[in-house]
């Protein structure tokens, strides 16, 4: 499938219908903003009415005045969206019918004249069965339609006229469409382009295969892939914003579409490690599972979810989408029926009736999912092409009646049988929460009373029992309601999902509030706050997988809820994804993880209960489970808690998606390429072990052992964030660009900096990988005591005691490899960039410094904060071991006077002096002579003797040979003092057999600016 044409073909699809949809309100006499003139408004009269001096049907005015009453309510804007994705939404889906042999070309060309196949045969007579039946297929005003089509058939003009007539009717009568998408608003006919039929228009985009294949049309995954599509525009617009998403805005905001080999890997884990638990001897479905995951350990037979009937299994997406993931599901469940002897019939059937939930905010997306699940039930069986039996999936529109609350509560009351007062109550009380259902979509938490909830089912069954043609008005109204409430108290034998991604500062007042009173561990990111929920509603030993952002895993704001994990839940396997898991596809540059883990059954054990665990407080959570692996002698339990395992691999270096396939499918059973990618057997409890408890499943043992066997640099020296001006113009410079003498070099404590009349004062921000010096670029407003910056809107200064008090070391918060750290002199400040870590004890600076720029730092940051942001928090959590070694701060003493003089040798340092060709002279000669002199006896272990010519310090070539030959001599010193450096450090820490002291030539960070060529 070319995704690329599929992206072109929705995009462009869009806006011509967007285009033509503006193009035609004008028409009706609609400003650009929605307003409409008083004259230019239709006036009903005697059987029909008047518009634009024209006589039109009487159905035009009601379908004006409908248009007009959504445009006053929704905005012009809203008005456009919907009525495209309407056109957009149908007219594809009658092409895919039309392509999979499930309805007549209706779309189809009749002649070159671009004329619909539905069009030429009204024309000739062949007037479709809708029109001919009293009712008119069921539309209002039916008669009165007819006769209009009649008229318009006479003049072959009126094309998009009949065809807007004729596909509409069509749409209200195909079971598919119309169970599918519902009934066409009534002004949406009036809403299609004139251009709908124009060469290069959409039904001619759609006739012509330039973009979509036919191989495209009969796969599923194509309605998918066009929502994402279609949608990524506004998608665009939504973050250009850059403020909360409200509610119409959410949907766009968070989809994305999975590639189906992570679906796959998902499903097969889940649901089809699920079977194979009950069903140990089957052989062919397992080989055709190619992306299952075998388990290092034969599980223990006691903590197995048992079912009794294939019809028992409940699988759900709650964020579904267009059903990418509810169409793997159904794959595989169809496959078990047929394997256990089902006919292809009862098997759909009872996917659908018993098996697959799906729940999404967006209609569109449900709209789009059971269309998708329909398709792939006539794939297998052409007798669903009447529609009689749908998907259950559902969506957030109309689950909350238009009652006053008095009309509410009586009707919630009859709901419940009209006598169990406290029942009616509950119902009550989740109807006024799903109110705000189009905010918050799944995430709803509503009362959980198994009494109330065994009640709701059973009066739901009773109330559709026969249909609902029957029920009252008011109790119509609640059975979508009810329908999301039992969805959302159901407990799950498996959830499988890509939840929505928004960072609780996108989050609406709604939902924002709603978040953080109902998922307080879980409450940084949306697609966290779904891990949560869907582990609540898993049923012990239950499945779930998610596909999410890898953040959950190492940054310190998801804390609270890696310890849910640790001590709740069992992670049977990991695909650490990484960055380019979706770029290619979709445009997202979002890094991830894709992972399955199980809800285990403590409850086999006579112990307390994962449910009773979720209600109790982080830290009395921990001492409970704490205290039962140490107390209890079952060797089943410890195995299955304490010793959890799970296999993990390691595809962040994959080029692209289709990159990181082939790696876990060529390392899925341990077979190693080179590269470590698989990581069997890993112990999950061990990730406690390392501070903040990070994901860190290729951490070695001894790099755990020597996190908690030590201190954390916290302990000995703070590492602070600056300052943040909120207006860098304003209040930040380059140092050469204010008047020199305004700038206050030099000031060792604060009091003489306020005292210094200096307006300016030198500051970190952080800047490129340099390591021991330099990045010193900037200066800040810091004038009497930052008063100005201080009092300015916006702005945050973050750890003001520090200032103008100690030396420490520097280092660039945010990087895109390793971290690198400079010296940092006292009478400097600091910027939220450029980040300080201030030693206890000033006289350890030198120490500490050549620690962090070891390789050994690195590769704990690797676990720490594998995103790359070097911020404070993960800094502060590095193992220490406090060490006395002049030697050591020597070393680094040199290192830094070596990278200070290239540094100053630069016209962009403060300190530059002259030219290093001026610089030149006889001690510079002698100094030469004896470096060559000890590199020969390192490259040949001969002792030579230079004797020295007279120094040609009027010969320019002479003096840049010697420029030459110093500043090889000072980056060779340096990389020898580095690796030095390195090699103590890893002695030290005891880590030889994991790391290397070698450093290559191209992260020496003197002569950056290619003076001279260092081979």
């Amino acid at each position: 499938m070319d995704t690329n044409r599929i992206k072109r073909f929705a995009t462009e699809a869009r806006n011509i219908l967007k285009a033509g949809i503006a193009a035609k309100i004008t028409t009706l006499g609609f400003d650009k903003n929605g307003n409409v003139a008083e004259e230019n408004k239709p006036q009903l009269m005697q059987g029909g009415s008047l518009w634009n001096e024209q006589l039109q049907t009487e159905g035009f005015y009601y379908q004006w005045m409908s248009l007009y009453n959504r445009i006053q309510q929704k905005g012009i804007n809203e008005v456009y969206e919907e009525a495209a994705y309407t056109w957009f939404n149908r007219l594809c889906a009658i092409r895919i019918l039309q392509k999979n042999n499930l309805c007549s070309p209706v779309l189809a060309y009749a002649d070159t004249a671009r004329t619909p196949v539905i069009v030429d045969e009204a024309r000739q007579g062949h007037i479709p069965q809708m029109f001919l039946s009293p009712d008119n297929g069921g539309n209002e005003g039916g008669e009165e339609l007819r006769q209009r089509l009649v008229e318009l058939l006479d003049d072959d003009t009126k094309v998009t006229e009949q065809f807007a007539i004729l596909i509409t009717a069509w749409c209200h009568d195909n079971p598919i469409i119309n169970q599918c998408f519902g009934s066409i608003a009534d002004y949406t006919e009036l809403l299609l382009p004139n251009n709908i039929l124009a060469e290069g228009g959409f039904v001619d985009m759609l006739n012509h295969t330039e973009f979509i294949t036919d191989e495209d049309f009969q796969s599923p995954e194509l309605i998918g892939w066009l929502y994402q599509f279609y949608i990524s525009e506004r998608k665009d617009e939504v973050f250009a914003k850059k403020g909360k998403f409200e509610a119409d805005e959410i949907p766009a905001a968070t989809q994305i579409f999975t590639p189906n080999w992570i679906v796959k890997y998902m499903v097969q884990n889940t649901v089809g490690r699920i079977y194979l638990d009950n069903n140990p001897y089957e052989t062919q479905l397992q080989k055709k599972w190619q992306y299952l995951v075998e388990p290092s350990e034969k599980p223990n037979d006691k903590t197995l979810l048992k079912y009794n009937e294939l019809e028992d299994l409940k699988v759900a997406d709650l964020a579904c989408g267009s059903g990418h993931i509810l169409n793997e599901c159904f794959n595989l469940l169809y496959d078990l029926y047929i394997a256990e002897g089902y006919g292809r019939g009862e098997a759909v059937e009872n996917i659908f009736s018993h098996n697959l939930t799906g729940i999404d905010l967006d209609t569109r997306a449900k709209q789009l999912s059971q269309f998708a699940l329909l398709l792939k039930a006539c794939q297998k069986d052409a007798a669903f092409a009447d529609a009689h039996i749908l998907p259950h999936v559902m969506d957030m529109a109309h689950v909350s009646p238009k009652m006053d609350d008095k009309t509410l509560s009586e009707a919630c009351l009859e709901f419940m049988g009209g006598y169990e007062d406290v029942a009616g109550e509950m119902l009550a009380e989740d109807f006024e929460l799903l109110k705000e259902a189009e905010d918050l979509g799944s995430i709803m938490c509503f009362n959980d009373d198994k009494e109330y909830l065994s009640m709701l089912r059973h009066q739901y069954a009773e109330w559709t029992e026969n249909g609902t043609d029957d029920c009252p008005e008011n109790i119509k109204q609640l059975l979508s309601g009810v329908q999301v409430i039992l969805a959302l108290t159901e407990n799950y034998h498996v959830l499988v999902m890509n939840p929505p991604y928004m960072k609780s500062g996108n989050m609406n007042s709604v939902l924002s509030k709603y978040v953080k009173d109902n998922y307080e561990e879980a409450k940084a990111d949306l697609f966290s706050v779904f891990m949560d929920m869907g582990m609540k509603r898993l049923i012990f030993g239950g499945k779930m997988a998610q596909i999410n952002m890898q953040s959950w895993m190492f940054l310190s704001s998801f804390e609270k809820l890696r310890d849910i994990f640790l001590y709740n839940y069992v992670i049977d396997s990991m695909l650490h994804l990484g960055p380019r898991t979706f770029d290619e596809l979709s445009g997202e540059v979002v890094q991830n993880t894709a992972f399955v883990l199980t809800k285990p059954r403590f409850s086999e054990y006579g112990m307390t209960t994962s449910l009773e665990l979720d209600s109790k407080p982080l830290e009395e959570r921990k001492a409970i489970v704490n205290k039962l692996m140490e107390e209890v002698d079952s060797g089943e339990f410890k195995k299955n808690i304490r010793e959890a395992k799970g296999i993990y691999y390691r595809l962040v270096d994959g080029k692209n998606c289709a990159d990181k396939e082939q790696m876990f499918l060529a390392n899925k059973d341990g077979n190693e390429d080179g590269n470590r990618i698989y990581y069997p057997n890993v112990e999950q409890l061990n990730f406690g072990k390392i501070p903040g408890a990070p994901i860190g499943y290729w951490v070695s043992p001894k790099i755990q052992e020597i996190f908690t066997s030590n201190l954390a640099l916290s302990a000995v020296a703070s590492p602070c964030v600056g300052l943040q001006t909120a207006d860098n113009a304003r209040f930040l410079r380059l140092w050469f660009e204010p008047n020199y003498s305004r700038i206050g070099f030099g000031c060792e404590n604060a009091a003489l900096a306020a005292r210094s009349q200096k307006k300016w004062f030198p500051t970190t921000k952080g800047g490129t990988f340099r390591r021991w010096f330099g990045n010193m670029y900037y200066v800040v407003n810091w004038e009497n005591d930052g008063e100005e910056l201080t009092n300015f809107k916006g702005s945050v200064i973050r750890n003001r005691w520090r200032y103008f008090t100690k030396c420490g070391a520097t280092w660039s918060t945010i990087a895109s490899g390793k971290p690198s750290f400079r010296y940092f002199d006292k009478s400097w400040l600091f910027e939220t960039k450029g980040s300080v870590c201030f030693p206890e004890d000033e006289k350890k600076n030198n120490i500490i410094m050549g620690y962090l720029n070891s390789p050994l730092v690195s590769a704990f940051l690797q676990t720490l904060a594998p995103t790359l942001d070097y911020h404070e928090g993960p800094m502060g959590r590095i193992p220490y071991m406090d060490i006395e070694d002049s030697n050591l701060s020597d070393l680094v003493e040199t290192n830094i006077a070596i990278s200070k003089s290239d540094w100053d040798a630069h016209e962009t340092s403060w300190d530059f002096q002259r030219n290093e060709l001026l610089s030149i002279d006889t001690s510079t000669y002698m100094e030469n002579i004896n470096y060559e002199i000890e590199k020969h006896f390192e490259e040949t272990g001969e002792h030579i003797s230079i004797s020295p010519a007279a120094p040609k310090l009027g010969s320019l070539e002479w003096r840049m040979e010697q420029y030459k030959t110093k500043w090889e001599h000072k980056f060779m010193q340096l990389h020898k003092n580095e690796e030095e450096l390195n090699r103590q450090f890893i002695d030290i820490y005891g880590l030889q057999d994991e790391l290397t002291p070698d450093v290559s030539l191209n992260e020496i960070t003197i002569l950056q600016q290619g003076e001279i060529s260092i081979e």
